[in-house]
């Protein structure tokens, strides 16, 4: 059996399809705190509650052997600014409760971290290893995914926890909706949001020449399985990505194209956050070589799927384009 904790989040609903594609038996735990319809398949066993809940930990992990633990608290910039505290204290009991279960019961745990590890990170494209060369980051979210690889580490060499680390690059594509405020999400459904629902000005926090390296979704779950799955990511830790690098002036462009069809965007810039990474792009070499993994979905043709999902469910009109 393998465990998928936030399996009804948005990566976390495509390791578990990608999953059940592989003939996988899966679990998911999920309290679905992002009050969104539960994305779980019938075909999973579905368990809802609270990871850091002691006995619904030992529920999730009885007769697991291989944990994938994408559950926290996340969300777009904004999201950073607002909710520190939350942010940082949720997501830590949440890794204390993985780790001592995992720990008693000889599951390995596959732990999602994130880019923004590498939040102060002077080296472009950025290997693993430049996480031993820089500061840790600023933000509390940056800050819990790190304490979250060195849990995998510290286990590992207390109790033999055995583990892999994930590091995704700017996930997108179907299944984010986005949010009320602009920030909360991450910036793809926001500047959905933003340019479908209003002929005014389109805000952007800062002078958009920020870039990243955007990943569509199903990407990700494929690498972090693969990660998990092969035997030659025992003990590591991998950046996920295209290493393709994207500004925000670029990628609205993109958007407005796929969603209006004609003519440019009118760009207001907003004051940019106290924590907005400027540059963030993954050297993907080492997954590349050790497994044998590489990305897929051009950001053209995830773009276009994600916009065909949202006007699908409304976030987009119909006869936008």
């Amino acid at each position: 059996m393998i465990l998928v904790t936030g399996g009804a989040g948005f990566i976390g609903s495509s390791v578990v399809r990608n999953l059940l594609d592989r003939g996988e038996a899966v679990r998911v735990v999920d309290n679905l705190s992002k009050n969104r319809p539960a994305e779980v398949p019938s075909e999973a066993d579905y368990l809802n509650g609270d990871i850091t809940d002691a006995a619904v930990a030992k529920e999730a992990f009885a007769d697991v052997d291989l944990a994938f633990h994408l559950a926290a608290k996340i969300g777009g910039i904004g999201y950073f600014h607002k909710f520190p505290a939350t942010i940082l204290d949720d997501n830590n009991l949440m890794l204390s409760q993985v780790f001592r279960t995992a720990s008693d019961t000889g599951t390995k745990v596959v732990y999602v971290s994130s880019s923004m590890v590498f939040e102060r990170a002077g080296e472009f494209p950025t290997p693993e290893d430049a996480i031993d060369r820089y500061p840790p980051p600023f933000s509390a979210y940056g800050f819990s995914k790190l304490i979250g690889e060195w849990y995998c580490r510290a286990f590992a060499d207390e109790f033999g926890t055995r583990f892999s680390i994930a590091r995704p690059f700017n996930a997108y594509g179907p299944g984010e909706f986005p949010e009320d405020e602009p920030g909360l999400a991450h910036v793809i459904p926001d500047l959905v949001k933003k340019i479908a629902g209003s002929d005014g000005p389109i805000e952007i926090f800062g002078d958009g020449s920020q870039s990243r390296s955007f990943t569509y979704v199903d990407d990700v779950a494929d690498a972090i399985v693969t990660i998990g799955t092969n035997p030659g990511g025992e003990g590591e830790d991998f950046n996920i990505g295209t290493g393709v690098e994207t500004s925000i002036n670029e990628l609205l462009a993109l958007l407005w194209a796929e969603v209006r069809g004609e003519g440019e965007p009118d760009v207001v810039h907003t004051d940019t956050l106290p924590v907005d990474v400027q540059r963030r792009v993954p050297d993907v070499t080492k997954i590349s070589s050790k497994l044998g993994w590489h990305s897929k979905v051009s950001l053209e043709d995830g773009l276009r799927r994600t916009i065909d999902w949202y006007r699908e469910r409304g976030v987009v009109p119909a006869a936008s384009r």
